[in-house]
């Protein structure tokens, strides 16, 4: 039988590597079929590992390993392609991306340059499956950065374990997957665990540890081989078909993957069963080019998904097709010459393949962030138009809760970190709780609260609306209950208590009255007025940058961009029709309805002039909010100024209603 792991070369694994970045692309191009093919990454970490430990284990027996060669290859493999597809994104997001989305991606270029992309997508609140990440065009070379980083600690450990520890190299790898395969199951739940080193470490040790077997206990029979093959396959492409974007990942979910891509390793350590189509010549060939294929696919995607085009089977044949002429050309012409060339010497590569392109991405980055994305590149007129989509980058930390700071919330620590409105007065009067819906809102709240001379503090937590509650259901309150129940204990220390959220309670009306009707009797309890917004009109369908492609010419002049009213009113009718009954149970109760500057007849509005007024399909951005104000104090006046209070009638008709409730 033939022991392949006796050459230098293994084709199988470059058989391996091609099925790891075809699903991969296959998940980018077709998900609900390809529904796992995120994998394919993992088994990218699994080879990575198994093939540095080989590089590197085998230098240090025979005594010729050198940081400097080993970062040299390192260099000539991995930057010079990069440094093109960097060079080429740059350029079409220079055309496509407006100021917001273009701050996001220079910042992740320059971040990928220093090898810290994770790190950087790890901070965003969106995650990989957002939707936002699938406009990101460097949103792939988070794993990049995971193998980076592990090429610079990786090395120096396995020396210090080659020099004193060489026996317990097996049991040291089987100790280290356990313990950083926990710590990933233990994480899950956190945006970063997908991104970052330590999650993703128990991937990488499973590589190394499966050289450490195959050195010292290779398959010994065929037929061995053949199962271990086999099996290794069905773990492969079961998670490839299988796993799906929902799937909590990576944790302990993500060994089946990298089980088997470790057991097509081992098994094709000799000849078996699977030999011939892994190491057949277009799997070798698309192997060999999965660097590039990899670099290149994404962004075509990307831009894809930015342009709103539907990913439909011509249109994502025709992206791949793209994606692998562009991947044959670098890998002929840029990876084979500069990885073959023996005349570049470490300062060499360093300086022209790393240092000068980091240099110039740095600046870039830095530039784009002090000029708020270069609004320069697009005319006068489609620049107002543009600033419109301005929006705070991500909801912040001092004003939206977290597990581990939950007891700093008091009425100092809001007047401190979360005031807005008339910051000369020196008693907050307002206080605004909320999801993301009164996050967006708070401009709205601002306007009102300065006209009025009010001081106001927020308070506001993703997918955490305002009337979540412990009920007693479960053992334990949420830290959304208790954020909430938090807020609502300050009530009597404001004079109006402002509740915005996504009121998500369609089918769910009488729920949604009851859980309503508790907030409201708890502030209007605690001497304080409540002010309920109705959502801003929303429908399932995404027409948030419909004005500004019609702008640019990307979308039919005729295309209507405003939403149907009766769609709107399918989604939010019968839920406003629920704070209007309880506005007149409860007069005190102030309304405030956004519908009415953004809708007529027939249609509501998703821009107004030349200002969009969303930022996705139902978030408001920052200068809409404001503008909608305006309109509303203009057609309304200020509710804040009224001077509806809870007289003794009204309180006396509260404490009835609470005693019938």
């Amino acid at each position: 039988m033939k022991y392949l792991e006796q050459a230098a070369y293994r084709p199988d694994i470059d058989g391996l590597r091609a099925l790891a970045v075809m699903a991969v692309i296959g998940f980018h191009a077709y998900p609900q079929t390809i529904s796992g093919g995120f994998v394919g990454v993992d088994i990218f970490f699994v080879i990575s590992g198994y093939l540095i430990t080989r590089l590197i284990y085998t230098e240090l027996e025979s005594g010729t390993f050198s940081f400097k060669e080993f970062y040299t290859r390192r260099m000539k493999r991995l930057l010079p392609v990069y440094f093109l597809v960097s060079v080429v994104t740059l350029v079409i997001s220079s055309y496509f991306l407006i100021p917001n989305d273009y701050i996001f991606f220079t910042t992740s270029l320059a971040a990928s340059w220093a090898f810290v992309a994770n790190v950087f997508f790890s901070m965003l609140s969106w995650g990989y499956f957002g939707q936002r990440s699938e406009g990101f065009p460097l949103l792939h070379t988070w794993s990049l950065s995971v193998e980076e980083q592990f090429y610079f600690i990786f090395p120096v450990l396995l020396i210090l374990l080659f020099r004193y520890c060489k026996k317990g190299l097996i049991p040291i790898c089987l100790l280290a997957i356990c313990a950083f395969a926990a710590l990933s199951e233990t994480a899950i739940s956190r945006v970063g665990s997908y991104f970052l080193l330590p999650y993703r470490a128990h991937e990488l040790m499973i590589g190394v540890l499966t050289f450490f077997v195959v050195k010292t206990a290779a398959p010994k029979t065929r037929a061995l081989a053949n199962t271990l093959g086999v099996s290794g396959l069905m773990l492969v492409v079961g998670a490839i078909f299988f796993l799906e974007r929902s799937t909590p990942f990576p944790g302990v979910r993500s060994l089946a993957p990298c089980l088997g891509a470790a057991l097509l390793i081992y098994s094709g350590a000799r000849d078996n069963l699977l030999t011939p189509l892994l190491s057949g010549r277009l799997m070798v060939l698309i192997g060999l080019m999965s660097y590039s294929l990899y670099l290149w696919h994404w962004p075509i995607f990307s831009f894809l998904n930015y342009r709103r085009i539907d990913i439909s089977l011509p249109v994502g044949f025709a992206a791949v097709t793209l994606a692998f002429i562009l991947s044959f050309l670098s890998w002929k012409f840029v990876e084979q010459p500069i990885r073959r060339n023996k005349l570049i010497s470490f300062k060499m590569a360093f300086l022209q393949y790393y240092f000068a392109p980091a240099l110039i991405f740095l600046f870039v980055g830095l530039s784009s962030y002090a000029t708020e994305g270069v609004p320069q590149r697009f005319s006068a007129e489609l620049r107002q138009l543009i600033s419109s989509y301005s929006f705070e980058r991500d909801l912040t930390r001092s004003c939206s809760i977290r597990a581990d700071d939950r007891s700093a919330l008091t009425l100092t620590y809001l007047e401190k970190y979360c005031a807005f409105g008339d910051l000369s007065k020196s008693i907050p009067k307002v206080l605004l709780i909320g999801d993301s819906h009164a996050h967006h809102f708070k401009p709205f709240v601002d306007r009102l609260a300065k006209q009025a001379n009010l001081q106001s503090v927020y308070h506001v937590q993703g997918s955490c609306d305002a009337i979540e509650l412990f009920d007693g259901s479960t053992k334990e309150p949420t830290l959304c209950e208790t954020r909430n129940q938090t807020l609502l204990d300050m009530a009597s220390q404001f004079r109006y208590v402002v509740l915005a959220s996504a009121w998500s309670y369609k089918g769910q009306e009488a729920l949604f009255e009851k859980k309503l009707r508790i907030t409201i009797e708890k502030i209007i309890y605690a001497k304080a007025i409540p002010v309920v917004f109705k959502d801003n009109p929303s429908t399932e369908e995404d027409l948030s940058q419909c004005i500004l492609f019609k702008r640019r010419g990307w979308a039919n002049g005729e295309t209507n961009c405003n939403l149907s009213l009766d769609k709107v009113d399918h989604k939010h009718a019968s839920l406003n029709a629920v704070i209007d009954k309880l506005k007149r149970q409860f007069p005190q109760i102030l309304v405030i309805d956004p519908n009415v500057v953004m809708c007529n007849t027939s249609e509501c509005f998703t821009y107004i002039g030349n200002v969009a007024l969303y930022k996705d399909a139902n978030h408001l951005n920052t200068k809409a909010a404001a503008l909608l104000a305006d309109r509303y104090l203009a057609l309304k006046g200020n509710p804040f100024l009224t001077d509806e209070v809870i007289t003794l009638k009204q309180e006396k008709n509260f404490v009835m209603q609470k005693t019938l409730h």
